[in-house]
């Protein structure tokens, strides 16, 4: 029984068989199967399309700036040359109206709507502006009694409070890859208001100088630098320079900072980081007022 069984089953098979092969070549014939060599011309064509062009993931090209994307920010520096008077007026325009998109952008950004902030990022930025120039830190004797130097510790979180360090922070955080051309053009146009001197930019050179002072030359300015990233904190010492250095030019200079020793120090640091955008020109403008500082003294002692 068990080897009849067994022949039936194979009997089967052998039938199973003829049939696959039957209809195999009929549907080859009528052409539902594709021949062995379409196949395997199909697989290399594949394989060389994967190999020339992989699925990766690439970082989506920059368009032209619209308030909704991310600005582009056209970094114009201060060259300290004489410009005509309209060009002077066609680069204040182009100036304001680089600040106005900027601060139409931030406010369009969902981390600053979460704050929501009543009248918008630029009208805040000007309320900060105005309450930490009203409000000074200690620049001098600031180690004579441990309160002073506590206080002065505190500095930004008492005047602004911590909700308006937050914000700041986030800024830094989110918008890195245009913080360069940003601060420079800040720079720039509070420098020009208060030339101008606009009444809605409640600061002057003087109120900027104390900060600059404080970041430059005071134990808690410089522990609140040390807690930044290099590429800011650089940043910040190059702008508290430029301060500094159109303080002395304007005879503001009444804490009697040298300039020329963080100034060196802060060129060692430029020359030797890595991802800053204006590195070169950085350099130059540092190079040059180094330069003058230096020729100014000689020609002094020359005198004396």
């Amino acid at each position: 029984m068990i080897n009849n069984k067994k022949l039936v089953i194979a009997v089967i098979g052998v039938v199973l068989c003829i049939v696959i092969v039957v209809l195999a070549l009929v549907l080859n014939r009528k052409g539902f199967i594709p021949k062995e060599e379409k196949i395997i011309k199909k697989a290399v064509s594949v394989f060389s399309m994967e190999r020339k062009e992989p699925h990766v993931l690439k970082k989506p090209v920059s368009k032209p700036y619209k308030v909704s994307e991310k600005p582009i920010i056209t970094p114009r520096v201060l060259r300290g040359e004489k410009v005509r008077s309209k060009t002077k007026q066609n680069y204040y325009e182009r100036l304001t109206n680089d600040v106005r998109n900027f601060f139409d952008y931030l406010d369009q950004r969902d981390y600053i709507k979460a704050y929501r902030l009543k009248n918008g990022t630029q009208r805040h930025f000007l309320l900060l502006l105005a309450k930490l120039s009203a409000n000074p830190p200690v620049v001098s004797g600031e180690t004579r009694d441990i309160y002073t130097l506590t206080h002065n510790m505190a500095h930004f979180y008492r005047v602004i409070d911590k909700k308006n360090i937050s914000i700041v922070k986030d800024v830094l955080s989110h918008e890195r890859e245009i913080i360069e051309p940003t601060m420079e053009m800040l720079y720039e146009w509070i420098t020009e208001e208060i030339k101008r001197k606009n009444k809605e930019v409640k600061t002057s050179t003087g109120d900027l100088y104390e900060y600059a002072c404080f970041f430059l030359n005071t134990m808690s300015g410089k522990a609140y630098l040390a807690r930044r990233d290099s590429k800011t904190r650089i940043l910040m010492i190059y702008y508290s320079l430029l301060i500094l250095d159109k303080a002395n030019r304007e005879n503001l200079n009444h804490n009697g900072i040298d300039i020329l020793p963080p100034l060196n120090m802060l060129v060692d640091d430029i020359t030797n980081q890595m991802g800053l955008d204006y590195k070169e020109k950085y350099l130059q403008r540092l190079y040059y007022i180094k330069k003058r500082v230096v020729s100014h003294r000689e020609k002094r002692q020359i005198k004396e």
